[in-house]
């Protein structure tokens, strides 16, 4: 435990930090309060109070992990399935992983998964990180990669290896029975870290580099594992959140409590700056990075553009996938046979007010593109909806219902696994033909790069996607897809209705954009990229 301690805490300051702890604990502190200050004891080896004082005033999980710092044996009665998870792993032996060369590069995604992205929080970041850990680990110079996710449920410790390659999954367990929204992350950050710290270590999966990727308390607790694990920390930078403070709350009158975690990720984004060893920009974001982050005068972001993977296999029956759009359901309209033959805008992705389906759905109607196309909209949980994804999908259906000529020529599904959307894009041309290319809209307000995209630029698929965000820095307007204002249902309508009707003409466009995704963002090129990162901080 010693050696993990920060330099800050091996002089008489800590000394000092644990005689405050000390009076401050037994000074009749009441939970959580009790627990968050043992959590930080546990964290920093820090022992203010011997074992029958932490008994009288800590419980549960928080006085556990102290006892177990102190090098005490844990017992305790578990009340919940999150307890029976730490005392069995306080008291288990685990497994170890073998030894490899090269350097341990672990990353992490606290938000959503990667198993279906569409459904709730999981979205292309998922999918990219699951792909660049395998290209990764599949490279000589990596010699293992750890993705660090938050487990769905406390009801197990999972750390898994794939089978043919040393990509491990680690599962993190969190007091919740819910997925935890980004504005909960805080209560949970002590933990979080203890368990990242504990399960690396107990499995021989220290990281020399750790790299976090969202400005939230989730990337704080990582990087305060990387700390106490002496592992570098890369920190891929955005221009959120500092950019919603000018377009979110121009004016008196804002949500203050939405304001308030605003300023606090804005705060959290610029000490990840500042602990950072290296900073990562994605693509050609740099110019507008530095309006945001003065410090970067003083130091450089490393731009680097992300990828997908080959798909695995073409559809075999890729009728099969297209049949599932024609599929009479209870609650969600499908297409029927006045869409075949039409040309399809086909979205994907999580149901959520900044994918902006709403729009879509508005900009469909209201151009009158439902007389000459068919709309497929793929993302939303089945059963468990968030509240944003029952807010979007109840508008969607009230659109759909208020303009009857539309019946039949607009699926609404829930999420798929990617493979399977893949499969579907590839099935398009073949399954479902149309005089023109069938059309990926990305009617988001913006996107931070775009996997989604890309994988539908790959596939054939002609894009039509926001000016705002990364699309243009591998968007060519009429070269390879089609660049559009998606800040008005007025303004996307006009922009997919120009691209529509260019009919066959936008053949070459699609082909493009093909091209573009082959040559320039296949995912082993871009885990060359950053395995130089890692091995220079490594």
């Amino acid at each position: 435990m010693c050696d993990l301690v920060p330099p800050l805490l091996r002089t008489s300051a800590a000394e000092r930090l644990t005689a405050v702890l000390r009076r401050t604990l037994l000074d009749d502190v009441r939970e959580p309060v009790a627990g968050w200050l043992l959590d930080l004891c546990a964290l920093h080896g820090l022992a203010p109070l011997d074992p029958d004082e932490a008994r009288a005033v800590g419980e549960g999980a928080p006085l556990w992990r102290y006892l177990h710092s102190l090098g005490h044996p844990v017992q305790g009665d578990p009340r919940t399935s999150y307890e029976k998870l730490l005392l069995d792993l306080l008291t288990d032996d685990r497994p170890r992983a073998g030894r490899v060369d090269g350097p341990t590069v672990a990353q992490s995604m606290l938000i959503g998964g990667a198993g279906r992205p569409g459904e709730g929080a999981s979205g292309g970041l998922g999918v990219f990180l699951r792909s660049l850990g395998d290209a990764l680990a599949d490279r000589d110079d990596i010699g293992r990669v750890v993705t660090i996710v938050l487990a769905a449920d406390p009801t197990a410790v999972v750390v898994e290896r794939q089978a043919d390659r040393e990509h491990w999954t680690v599962h993190v367990p969190v007091d919740s029975p819910v997925a935890l929204p980004q504005p909960q992350m805080g209560g949970h950050r002590i933990a979080i870290t203890w368990w990242i710290r504990e399960l690396l270590t107990r499995h021989a999966l220290v990281p020399d580099v750790v790299h976090v990727r969202y400005s939230d308390d989730g990337s704080l607790a990582v990087a305060d594992a990387a700390r106490l694990l002496g592992a570098r920390v890369v920190f891929t930078l955005t221009p959120d959140p500092h950019r919603h403070l000018a377009e979110r709350y121009p004016e008196e009158g804002a949500d203050e409590e939405a304001l308030r975690f605003d300023l606090h990720r804005v705060r959290v984004a610029d000490e990840l700056v500042e602990r950072a060893d290296a900073l990562v920009a994605i693509g050609g974001r740099g110019d507008e990075l530095v309006e945001h982050f003065p410090q970067l005068g003083h130091r450089s972001a490393i731009a680097i553009e992300e990828g997908i993977a080959p798909l695995p296999a073409t559809p075999e029956r890729p009728e099969e996938l297209v049949a599932e759009l024609f599929a009479p359901a209870r609650t969600l309209p499908r297409l029927d046979d006045s869409a075949r033959g039409l040309p399809m805008l086909l979205n994907v992705g999580r149901l959520h007010p900044v994918k902006q389906q709403t729009v879509l759905v508005r900009a469909w109607l209201e151009a009158g593109l439902h007389t000459s196309t068919a709309l497929v909209l793929i993302g939303g949980s089945l059963t468990d909806r968030t509240p944003d994804e029952r807010a979007v999908l109840d508008e969607v259906l009230a659109l759909a219902e208020s303009v009857p000529e539309a019946r039949g020529r607009l699926a609404v599904l829930p999420a798929w696994p990617n493979a399977k959307v893949r499969g579907l894009e590839h099935a398009l041309a073949t399954a479902l033909p149309a005089p023109s290319p069938h059309v990926y809209a990305c009617a988001s307000v913006k996107e931070e790069f775009g996997i989604a995209v890309l994988e539908a630029m790959e596939a054939g698929l002609l894009v039509v996607g926001p000016v705002r965000g990364g699309l243009p820095h591998y968007v060519d307007h009429g070269r390879n897809g089609f660049l559009v204002d998606t800040s008005t249902a007025a303004l996307l309508g006009a922009g997919l209705r120009e691209a529509v009707e260019l009919g066959g003409a936008t053949r070459a466009i699609a082909e493009a954009g093909r091209e573009t995704v082959r040559e320039r963002f296949p995912i082993a090129r871009v885990a060359g990229a950053f395995a130089r990162v890692y091995r220079d901080r490594a």
